[in-house]
């Protein structure tokens, strides 16, 4: 278990003495010219001219005087600042955070032999298939741990999850009976590398509303390279038209993109769009905790093309707001990286916690053995529990990074990721609480990027904004 992780506990215990650093309150930017200041904890963001970039520089130096400086009051009249400090509610919380999402390993196997692959060619150190028994003890555990919750969310995983399609067939018939007798709905979603997506697949996940996210990594020399078949042949043409039968009955199914070394972003959403994805998200490849047949990615990633498209997509989406083309911003929407910075500001949003693992996300292997997430399976230490005996040891992931984490602490950045991906952390640095430094690059470029787009837009610019639904209206989503 991870409390009993000798590595993790001394690195929580290093970052007690962090817990009582000073946050600066606020952060001074600049992006051609322009100088902005984001308030950190109102996550907001204005323009602002040199002068008061400077008032603002002297009294960041003053450290701990700050809120006592008579020159802050300006800036409060400015708006510029909060009169008072909010600061999020970081500590553990008093009462169990209910699971309500789970990515069931229905197969710890794989067709696909992908070089970057994070589960040891999907086998996740324990190759097998779920059985039916597992399986409905895994909704029936779900059902119990999402207390009054009334809606589940069950994710179809692997491996690739359609190796197993006879029981995601069975999982939906019986969750759905189970939820309707305990007044609960359930939704379905599935990750798969679109290999056996045949009619009756097809059919089958348009009957049941499962949304459906396709890995799938670009041209065909790129995807043939990173996803061949495990006997070594190419991919793409043998899924390509397995993807379009999808796309032409679920337009909306997103494509997922894996880049290694110093891939450019562009050729990739490039190529995705051509095949038919409206929707593209791409991210760059983790190293593998698990003993992997295949090459490991090498765990100094280039990501110089990925800052470089973030920067032109930040004046493509300034560019395309002034102007009011709206096609151009409908394919930004769903397509671009720099996408959340913009909406983080547009609603003043704040995270705690970088996403649900361990609170109300989890991953269930075959076996039914509980993990961190789906990322973890198979590994002893970040092992939770087992659905059959009902114990759970999650204590350690009931408080935000940004409380302890000394990389976190005083990073402006620090409700934008909340810490990173504690897979990707503990597979670069060697704990889930400590964020590689390029990661945290790439996460405060995407922070400061949505900041300088977002300061220079007027009252117009942001009814426009809501007006066309490129900005959705604000929300209290359960924020993990």
């Amino acid at each position: 278990m991870l409390s009993k992780n000798t590595a993790e506990a001394a690195f929580r215990g290093n970052c007690k003495m962090n817990r009582d650093l000073r946050l600066k309150p606020f952060h001074v930017g600049s992006h051609q010219g322009h100088r902005y200041v984001i308030n950190i904890e109102d996550m907001e963001t204005h323009s602002i001219d040199e002068k008061t970039a400077e008032l603002l520089w002297q009294l960041l130096d003053n450290g701990d005087s700050f809120w006592k400086s008579p020159n802050i009051e300006p800036l409060k009249t400015l708006g510029l600042l909060s009169n008072k400090r909010k600061h999020a509610a970081r500590k553990r919380p008093k009462d169990p955070v209910p699971i309500i999402n789970a990515a069931f390993f229905l197969t710890q196997s794989c067709n696909l032999r992908c070089v970057y692959c994070y589960g040891a060619g999907g086998e996740y150190g324990h190759k097998g298939n779920m059985a039916e028994k597992t399986a409905f003890q895994a909704v029936d555990w779900l059902i119990e741990q999402s207390g009054k919750v009334k809606k589940i969310q069950i994710g179809f995983f692997g491996g690739e999850p359609f190796l197993n399609f006879p029981l995601m067939k069975k999982i939906v018939d019986y969750a759905r009976e189970r939820t309707h007798a305990v007044q609960k709905d359930v939704g379905f979603y599935a990750t798969t590398n679109g290999t056996l997506l045949e009619k009756e697949q097809i059919d089958f996940i348009q009957d049941h509303k499962i949304w459906v996210m396709i890995s799938f990594d670009g041209p065909r020399e790129i995807q043939d390279a990173q996803r061949p078949f495990s006997g070594g042949k190419g991919s793409y043409d043998a899924i390509v038209p397995k993807i379009k039968h999808l796309l032409a009955i679920r337009p909306e199914t997103p494509g997922h993109a894996v880049i290694m070394g110093d891939t450019d972003p562009r050729v990739i959403k490039e190529s995705l769009r051509e095949i038919g994805f409206a929707n593209v998200s791409i991210s760059p490849a983790s190293d593998c905790m698990l003993t992997c047949d295949a090459k490991k990615p090498n765990s100094g990633r280039n990501l110089r093309n990925v800052f470089k498209t973030l920067e032109e997509e930040a004046d493509t989406w300034l560019t395309g707001i002034k102007t009011r083309d709206t096609q151009t911003l409908e394919e930004l929407k769903k397509s671009s990286n720099l996408y959340h910075g913009l909406i983080v500001f547009a609603h003043n949003r704040k995270k705690i916690f970088p996403c649900g693992a361990g609170l109300g996300f989890v991953g269930i292997s075959s076996t039914g053995d509980v993990y961190l997430c789906h990322r973890f399976v198979g590994m002893d230490a970040y092992r939770l529990g087992n659905i059959f005996d009902g114990h759970m040891d999650r204590d350690d992931f009931l408080e935000s990074p940004t409380a302890f984490v000394k990389e976190c602490n005083n990073c402006p950045a620090r409700y934008f990721c909340a810490g990173g991906c504690k897979y990707d952390n503990a597979a670069s640095t060697g704990s889930v609480f400590k964020p590689p430094l390029e990661m945290c690059h790439l996460c405060r470029q995407g922070f400061e990027l949505g900041a300088y787009v977002s300061s220079r837009l007027d009252r117009e610019d942001r009814t426009f904004l809501r007006e066309e639904r490129i900005v959705p209206p604000k929300f209290c989503p359960l924020d993990f």
